[in-house]
């Protein structure tokens, strides 16, 4: 946390009372105890910002990391030359003129500090990305909003050059619209964007309130169509299907509209149904969504990796893809669906992915070669939500040697870098309680605490940095999102990383952790990356090329 956010406690005068004294001691140890059992609770959004104690626009969110080294000096040129000579002169200012007998010569004006109190002295810096994500550094930086920085001019070598050089600038950081446009195997290694949008916690739980508003017409929409089918259109002259029926499509207009869908469902070879969740897949954890595993549809030309999807935490193939399946197949893709991290011995039990992701990574490892197999693909693309779509598949690739099966990763509100589940991570220092609670969670569900931010095994695969070359890197994420909390956690770092926030290009738009994989936006942006890809789409590549 920022030295900013830090709200100093402000002292009044001594009491002048010894009872006085007394109760305020009182009620500061009794607020002091509230805070310590809440652990953050009310910090859920970890940022670093609230409220009034949020960043200026003078503030920057990233440090020197070397402020004990001195610093270049700047560096004079002449208008239309380029020279190599360090300048030692101490009263240099940008944009003053210096005038001599032979020429005249003008110093680069340099960056320029925001909180720096003289404004008329420079402060040239070079900051260089790195590639790897430092230590846990990574949501420390991820959580800062940033103001867009100038452009800026960084000082020359001093080496002489026998020619003219032109000196490197660094632009401002690209918008989130950018970003999703453009995704490029062999880019240079480039920083994490900075948010544009703080996370809060009045966003999570609105975000929560869409998730069980989705649940409750998903619920809905199954229990009718279920009495729609069960009594016939020929029972009692039809009338009782007639009302299952409207009920049912009142259910789905409703979900729709929690996801910002249009109200008139899309056309293709199979159904999708935006904003609703498979209620009747839970009962059937083994039949995958339409679209997937169905040996009528194979690779092509134009579409030549085939695509697994990896369900989430505690779902399953058909609840977590009965919207993105079909969508996938109907653009043309091969899909697959398998469940992983069962932790009972019965394929049909409802809630799947809480087993150890280290045992899930190599039932994906299986699942990868028995589908290279199939259909003689060089490679793969992964897409997965929450541990599917961020560290189970980058497990796969960082640990098991993925990467070179692998051509691309995307993650709908995918669990990189952990999350402090709304700040509750903290119970877990409550003395013997949250021990407890620890070895119970882990021994039920190894995959929840996996998860959590700063777990061993979150240093376990992202330790050695985010990415690996080769493979391309697409995050899809929800500012509302209150499972991944802060949202900025789901972002990567790294080559070939193109990290999206949903809310950036659609400004109002209100999805959860939960019905995300419903969301048109969601599958627009999915549909996007894959595009991007010339491995998942050479032709019109090809043509371009051409």
């Amino acid at each position: 946390m920022h030295e900013s956010s830090r709200h100093r406690r402000s002292h009044g005068m001594a009491a002048p009372h010894p009872r006085l004294r007394l109760a305020l001691a009182a009620l500061l140890l009794g607020g002091f105890s509230a805070g310590a059992l809440g652990s953050g609770v009310a910090l859920a959004d970890d940022d670093g910002t609230s409220g009034s104690s949020g960043p200026t626009s003078g503030e920057t969110s990233q440090h020197d990391s070397t402020p004990d080294k001195p610093k270049p000096k700047p560096v004079k040129t002449t208008p239309g030359t380029t020279t190599s000579d360090e300048t030692t002169s101490d009263d240099t200012t940008p944009g003053k003129t210096t005038s001599g007998p032979a020429k005249t010569t003008t110093t680069t004006p340099t960056e320029t500090e925001p909180d720096e109190t003289k404004p008329d002295e420079t402060k040239p810096t070079e900051t260089k990305p790195d590639p790897l994500r430092q230590s846990n550094g990574h949501a420390t930086q991820a959580n800062t909003v940033t103001p867009t920085t100038p452009t800026r001019t960084l000082p020359k070598p001093a080496t002489p050059k026998p020619t003219a050089q032109t000196t490197p600038q660094t632009t401002a950081e690209p918008s989130a619209r950018a970003l999703q446009a453009v995704a490029v195997p062999t880019a240079p290694d480039t920083p994490a964007p900075t948010p544009t949008i703080t996370p809060r916690l009045d966003r999570q739980l609105a975000g929560l309130a869409v998730d069980v508003a989705t649940v409750t017409v998903s619920a809905v929409h199954a229990a009718a169509t279920v009495v729609a089918q069960a009594v016939g259109p020929s029972t009692f002259l039809g009338v009782p299907y007639m009302l299952a029926m409207s009920v049912a499509n009142a259910a789905a207009a409703v979900g729709r509209t929690l996801v910002g869908a249009s109200p008139i469902p899309p056309t293709g070879r199979f159904a999708v149904d935006y904003g609703i969740l498979d209620g009747l897949a839970f009962f059937t954890p083994t039949r995958p969504p339409a679209g997937a595993n169905d040996p009528s549809i194979t690779v092509t030309p134009e579409h030549p990796l085939p695509i697994i999807l990896l369900n989430g935490t505690v779902g399953t193939q058909g609840v977590n893809w009965s919207v993105g399946a079909p969508v996938l197949a109907n653009a043309g893709y091969k899909v697959y669906t398998f469940n992983y991290g069962n932790v009972t011995g019965d394929p049909n039990f409802p809630v799947q992915s809480l087993g150890d992701i280290r045992q899930s990574g190599r039932e994906l490892a299986a699942e990868v070669d028995r589908v290279l197999a199939e259909t003689g693909a060089p490679k793969v693309i992964l897409i997965g939500h929450s541990q599917g779509g961020g560290i189970l598949p980058v497990y796969y690739v960082n640990e098991l040697g993925g990467a070179a099966k692998v051509s691309q990763i995307i993650g709908l509100a995918p669990s990189n870098h952990g999350t402090d589940f709304n700040g509750l991570n903290g119970l877990t220092s409550i003395p013997i309680l949250g021990a407890l609670f620890t070895a119970v969670a882990d021994a039920i569900a190894p995959a929840l605490f996996q998860q959590a931010v700063g777990s061993p095994f979150q240093q376990e695969v992202y330790g050695d940095g985010d990415t690996r070359p080769g493979v391309l890197y697409t995050t899809i994420a929800s500012v509302n999102d209150e499972v991944v909390t802060p949202y900025t956690q789901q972002a990567l770092t790294g080559p070939g990383v193109t990290n999206i926030v949903l809310q950036d290009t659609h400004p109002g738009l209100v999805v959860g952790h939960a019905n995300i994989f419903t969301s048109p936006q969601a599958m627009e942006a999915m549909l996007d990356a894959l595009a991007a890809n010339p491995a998942a789409n050479p032709l019109p590549y090809a043509a371009v090329a051409a």
